[in-house]
């Protein structure tokens, strides 16, 4: 499928997807590289976005937000991130100013690979939001985004679940504990997913 293509298309699958995430419960959709993809929302998945949004709420309160829809000049669709803290105003008309954004945090689907590793955090480098974090229950492990710039973020740190991140945001310094945040299925767990869908970029 051309860029040309995707580009004539996409108005039409972002309101598909858009559509699918309203009337189909416990299903997460992406459209990346204009193919809208959808797989069901794991337990995992589930239980570490509320575990981060209790972890970020007891930081900055009202400003931990999930699934609201942010908008940026240099992107060709609308972003939600699965949790964020934001500090703009909510009397704005959605889609949000992503630049209003002081962390975006992505939770791992194997369908969205590719799209919370490496698309995401592209767009949010060229929004310069200051930090991205992915958390993926099926490998087990973290991966920080910081220092936004044109072409992406500069720096990335990771490793595995079990200790406390500081992230500089906003001129704050939040925390998430790793610890508590729980894994996939036994069966689903892996030691890592094939380079080529996690690494693109400056780093």
């Amino acid at each position: 499928m051309t860029e040309q293509h995707i580009a004539r298309n996409l108005p039409h699958l972002l309101a598909l997807a858009k559509n699918a995430e309203e009337h189909l419960e416990g299903v997460d959709v992406n459209v990346v590289d204009g193919v809208v993809m959808m797989s069901p929302v794991a337990p995992a998945h589930f239980r570490t976005q509320h575990e981060i949004n209790r972890q970020l709420r007891e930081q900055v309160g009202d400003a931990a937000l999930g699934e609201i829809e942010f908008a940026h000049p240099e992107w060709e669709s609308n972003r939600s991130p699965d949790v964020m803290v934001w500090h703009g105003d909510e009397d704005d008309d959605a889609p949000y100013d992503a630049e209003a954004l002081e962390l975006a945090v992505e939770i791992v689907s194997p369908s969205s690979v590719e799209n919370d590793y490496v698309i995401k955090p592209h767009a949010y480098a060229l929004a310069g939001i200051p930090a991205s974090l992915v958390l993926d229950p099926y490998t087990r492990t973290w991966t920080l985004f910081t220092d936004p710039s044109p072409i992406g973020y500069r720096e990335r740190a990771s490793g595995p679940y079990g200790k406390t991140i500081a992230i500089e945001a906003g001129g704050r310094t939040l925390s998430v504990d790793t610890a508590p945040l729980p894994p996939a299925k036994e069966w689903q767990l892996r030691d890592a997913w094939p380079a080529h869908r996690t690494s693109a970029g400056p780093y």
